[in-house]
């Protein structure tokens, strides 16, 4: 670098401000400090997505609980009015055909409380730790 005396004066001024001259451990110091920064932020933007991801899931698992919920309750009070009908002896049917249609209504209710525990109710999901994971390794590397 040319001596100060070899520089113009807004310059040397300029110089003289700055004060000591930067090392390269300073400069890889704040290199590091870059790319930790960067990381962090590609970490809070995936789970920001996630979270919000996470949310919508929520919202709509909700809303096909409660209207798959609202269905199943109504074909059991329907069934159960029609079984009290048929015991009172105002509606007739054959044994069998009741029996069945009691039965078939039964294993469709239990068959939708299933649905719902297993697919609307899933295990959490922690792919995206897994992610993170797969970053903080890559980076390390």
């Amino acid at each position: 670098m040319a001596a100060k005396d070899q520089l113009p004066a807004t310059v040397q001024k300029v110089v003289e401000k700055i004060g000591k001259p930067v090392t390269s451990a300073e400069i890889d110091e704040i290199g590091k400090l870059q790319d930790i920064q960067e990381r962090s932020r590609h970490h809070r933007t995936i789970i920001n997505a996630w979270k919000q991801q996470q949310d919508q899931d929520r919202k709509m698992r909700k809303m096909y609980a409660t209207w798959l919920m609202v269905a199943m309750s109504g074909q059991i009070v329907g069934i159960n009015i029609i079984f009290i009908l048929i015991g009172c002896g105002l509606l007739e049917f054959q044994q069998w055909t009741t029996n069945t249609f009691v039965m078939s209504v039964f294993a469709e209710v239990s068959a939708m409380a299933l649905l719902v525990v297993k697919y609307l109710f899933p295990a959490t999901s922690d792919k995206v730790l897994d992610l993170i994971d797969r970053f903080r390794t890559k980076d390390q590397k």
